[in-house]
């Protein structure tokens, strides 16, 4: 099993991207699917947290942050976290953003990287997912100490972000996202993850194991 040390706390060192899709996703989650006659957009759109100004903000700054590569610290992070953990549809906001985090870094390989990795073994792909988990999972550790099985995929972190910002767990749904299209992508079959283990059920650690769907 492949260790990670932790960073401080206070010590940039999460990647911008995490901070930038999950205020994108909770953006997206609150666009009206439909506007009905009459409605009066200007007074109905402020109540959607996701459509405010100050995410839109927040969604530009991160964006620039990215371009930059500049690191954030976990407190930023834990920061924004709290502030979804507060909708009704946190669970789902933090395992939808975390599968387009897994697709953004799928996508950030190269074209002959994807192919090569189609034509191995599933053994070898396999073993290609837990390196492709770590380095995703390594770059939103912040101060977590982050270590990753590959057979069966396990990933575990002490101290992560979602289990300090958010004691009651539903914020960890964003890392069962990154792993579960993690696996789909890496291996070409539809997956999920489960969350056995985790700080809000009193556990030393949060643990993720991937299933192949179905």
């Amino acid at each position: 099993m492949s260790k990670r040390s932790a960073a401080g706390p206070h010590t940039p060192s999460v990647t911008p991207v995490f901070p930038l899709i999950l205020l994108e996703t909770m953006r997206d989650m609150d666009k009206p699917d439909e506007v009905l006659e009459g409605e009066n957009l200007a007074a109905s759109m402020p109540r959607r947290l996701g459509l405010s100004d100050v995410v839109y903000l927040q969604i530009h700054k991160f964006r620039e942050e990215t371009k930059k590569k500049s690191l954030q610290t976990p407190a930023v992070v834990e920061d924004l976290i709290r502030l979804v953990i507060r909708r009704p549809d946190a669970d789902e906001i933090f395992e939808e953003a975390g599968r387009r985090v897994a697709r953004h870094a799928w996508a950030e390989k190269s074209g002959a990287s994807r192919r090569w990795l189609k034509l191995l073994p599933s053994g070898m792909r396999l073993h290609a997912a837990a390196r492709g988990a770590r380095k995703v999972m390594g770059e939103m550790a912040g101060s977590a100490q982050l270590e990753v099985q590959a057979r069966p995929l396990l990933v575990r972190l002490r101290g992560s972000l979602t289990s300090t910002a958010d004691p009651g767990g539903a914020a960890c749904a964003f890392y069962t996202g990154v792993l579960a299209e993690l696996m789909t992508q890496y291996t070409g079959r539809p997956h999920t993850a489960q969350h056995p283990r985790c700080h809000a059920r009193r556990a030393d650690a949060c643990e993720w194991t991937a299933l192949v769907a179905g």
